[in-house]
């Protein structure tokens, strides 16, 4: 762990003396103190916090902390990374781009399942149970009427006829409802 200036923390990015004040200010960067209580930064974490606390990602800086992470062993990079992570609670908090990346996905995929609905490609649940439950309701109905229309149309069947029509109808609808159970 090599502790640095300000000014030289600057230099290692290719960014100005301010740049890293502001930083430092806004604390985007930690400042550790060293043996004679100096302030300075630490330069095993300082690519990657700056990297990852400034927004501007095009930056000539980000470019440069992107190299000196690089050029860091790897073994190093992926423990400080694992360990910055990672709260109290260990739980995961990803960082500025990746939250950023999920939000945009999230919010794209819930266009496109706007854009379906209004082309009529997509239909609320609701609306298609609703739709369902009317439909077979009118279907049980039609069926129970069939002992009726048939005493109609054949004005000689007795009472015992049309109970046993009756019997037929209740028992195929009751099996139809066993069905959709199973």
């Amino acid at each position: 762990m090599a502790l640095v200036t300000q000014a030289e923390a600057a230099r290692i990015l290719g960014i100005t003396p301010q740049a890293i004040g502001q930083a430092v200010t806004k604390g985007r960067l930690k400042i550790v103190l060293d043996e004679k209580g100096r302030k300075r930064i630490d330069t095993s974490t300082l690519a990657e916090d700056y990297r990852k606390t400034t927004q501007t990602r095009k930056t000539t800086a980000h470019k440069r902390a992107s190299q000196v992470i690089q050029e860091q062993p790897a073994v190093k990079v992926a423990d400080r990374t694992a360990a910055s992570r990672m709260t109290k609670t260990s739980e995961y908090i990803p960082d500025y781009d990746e939250s950023r990346a999920r939000t945009e996905h999230l919010k794209a995929e819930l266009l496109e399942l706007d854009r379906k609905q209004k082309e009529g490609l997509l239909v609320p649940a609701a609306e298609v149970e609703a739709r369902w439950i009317e439909i077979v309701v009118l279907a049980r109905n039609k069926i129970m009427g069939l002992p009726s229309k048939a005493k109609q149309r054949i004005p000689d069947l007795d009472s015992a006829a049309m109970a046993c029509l009756e019997d037929i109808v209740r028992e195929t609808l009751e099996d139809l409802a066993g069905e959709g159970e199973e």
